[in-house]
């Protein structure tokens, strides 16, 4: 069993940060923007002619979502997963059972955008 002595003492310190203020918020507002969204564009587009601002909305959700939560925050799967959960939600609410599809290409929308976030929130390093 190792002792205290072999373990590097920035070991015993890498903890990852939890989200703190609005960063709790991004999550909530991408689920709730899910459940509630759709009920708003259906009945403004009408039915038959909803499926295309439904698409847009749904994966700009997760990339909006997945993008902010990359910038403010950083990179994790709970907020893919949550896209994946939200979408599903929304599934039940509104869509046929055919479009269960869909919550992957969400959940991977926010990623890749969480990625980018992350990405781009990064200061360059500056060479001495």
């Amino acid at each position: 069993m190792p002792s205290t002595q072999d373990i590097p003492a920035d070991a015993e310190t890498d903890e990852q940060p939890n989200r703190s203020g609005w960063q709790k918020a991004t999550p909530v507002i991408m689920v709730l923007a899910y459940v509630l969204v759709p009920l708003i564009l259906i009945p403004a587009f009408g039915s038959d002619k909803a499926l295309i601002p439904v698409l847009v909305f749904l994966f700009g959700n997760a990339a909006v979502a997945g993008f902010i939560d990359g910038w403010t925050f950083r990179d994790t799967f709970s907020l893919p997963i949550l896209a994946g959960v939200g979408f599903w939600l929304a599934k039940v609410l509104y869509f046929n059972d055919g479009t269960f599809l869909y919550a992957l290409g969400c959940a991977a929308t926010a990623a890749i955008a969480m990625f980018a976030g992350q990405a781009l929130s990064k200061e360059p390093q500056v060479s001495a």
